[in-house]
């Protein structure tokens, strides 16, 4: 019964589990999100620069 109350309290490990998947999902979320924003100054950028090109 000792060792059951010993698991029980070392929550140590479980604790850096739970902030590992919190960092990959912040991780995860933050790529989508620079993707996105990326493809989008991309698109921008192109457009502006067909605009140079082709002249008013």
């Amino acid at each position: 019964m000792i060792n059951l109350r010993v698991l029980h309290a070392d929550e140590d490990g479980q604790s850096m589990v739970e902030y590992g998947i919190i960092v990959a999902v912040i991780a995860a979320l933050c790529i989508g999100a620079f993707t996105k924003v990326g493809q989008n100054i991309n698109a921008a950028l192109q457009t502006l620069l067909h605009n140079m090109v082709q002249g008013p």
